[in-house]
């Protein structure tokens, strides 16, 4: 198989995911037209073999096309529930976060993200000029933030992460917590779950210096984040390799004042980038996910200074992932929320996430 059918099979397989949980009742066969039809951009040669009527109508909005699936005489078997296929993609509504807007949002698993880079403080321009000088698309979509076609490959760019970061609009838009930290909070930061040292570069663009402490349970994650570290010109900071899941070991002393706690999740709020994790979702899993966040986020306040703040993120849609686990941090650890949000990413091709932003008593 050469490259180009590599290309177009994974292509089939990701249409395929994107249907979630919609029409099982349907052939593999049937559902891979189903979902080409409906994630279709362009007219595709398959579609145009064994459903040529689809395939004039691909370029359709999803709600149209949704209505042509019903009309045509290839309507699936199960065609009376097209009028809410996006509860039968994402049959979870009751579990959302409630700002969320359930059937927009699980329409939106159909559709492929864009890539999203942030341009660090100083080097706007000088990266618009480079992407412009290559003949790159883009489009400006904040301050420093930049959309891309998700086919981009920047991994290879000289300027990466010294001049811009790879980071999805949501990810970059939770840095508007860390704006309104009074500076006190801002002396000493730990990020305890960093993985490969996106929210952490993003808090020194946006805070300024501060002495910064990184973690993860993750040696290889680690060795990523020093790379990128290596490549952002970030020098001066600590790591630890550490499970927050069992108590911190003695020689771990310090204490900061800010927290961010970015816990493992389920990634509903990615299933647009990941489909397959969409399809094989089951939903006793979140109770793991939440028992595995409360030990970790219990550990780690146990390195929280007096009046200090935890910023707690996650890129879940699940309530039992955001809301109801910043209830447990006030009711149950004597926290305070000061802010909380959903950020829906759907209308921008983007993930969503959710932060709340909490504060210790004395």
């Amino acid at each position: 198989m050469g490259s180009t059918d590599r290309k177009w099979v994974r292509h089939y397989c990701y249409c395929f995911f994107r249907m979630g949980k919609a029409m099982r009742s349907l052939s593999i066969e049937e559902r891979v037209l189903v979902g080409l039809f409906l994630c279709g951009k362009k007219e595709d040669p398959l579609l145009a073999l064994l459903r040529p009527l689809w395939n004039q109508h691909i370029s359709r909005p999803v709600t149209e096309k949704i209505a042509v699936l019903a009309d045509s005489a290839n309507a699936p078997s199960d065609a009376a529930v097209l009028s809410t296929v996006g509860q039968e993609i994402f049959p979870y509504s009751g579990l959302l976060s409630k700002s969320l807007a359930t059937s927009n949002w699980a329409l939106s698993l159909l559709e492929q993200p864009l890539l999203f880079i942030r341009l660090r403080p100083g080097k706007e321009q000088q990266v618009i000029e480079a992407l412009e000088a290559q003949s790159i698309s883009f489009e400006q979509v904040g301050e420093r933030s930049l959309a891309l076609p998700a086919t981009t490959s920047l991994n290879s760019w000289p300027g990466i992460n010294r001049d811009f970061v790879i980071q999805d609009l949501s990810s970059q838009r939770i840095g508007s917590m860390l704006s309104a930290l009074p500076a006190s909070a801002t002396e000493n930061i730990w990020d305890c779950c960093a993985a490969s040292g996106g929210k952490s570069i993003l808090a020194l663009d946006t805070l300024g210096p501060f002495s910064l402490t990184v973690s993860d349970k993750r040696k290889t994650i680690l060795l990523q984040l020093h790379r990128r570290f290596a490549q952002a010109q970030i020098t001066d900071y600590k790591t630890i390799e550490i499970d927050l899941s069992r108590p911190t070991p003695s020689s771990f002393s310090d204490t900061f004042s800010l927290i961010w706690a970015d816990v493992p999740c389920s990634g509903s709020g990615t299933w647009s980038r990941t489909p397959e994790q969409l399809y094989f979702f089951e939903q006793p899993s979140l109770a793991t996910f939440k028992s595995l966040q409360q030990a970790i986020l219990r550990t780690a306040l146990t390195k929280l200074r007096p009046d200090g703040y935890l910023l707690y993120s996650t890129c879940s849609v699940f309530a039992q992932e955001n809301e109801e686990q910043v209830a447990w941090l006030e009711n149950e650890m004597g926290l305070r929320c000061v802010q909380q949000q959903l950020f829906d990413g759907s209308a921008q091709q983007a993930d969503t996430l959710y932060a709340a932003l909490l504060q210790r008593s004395h």
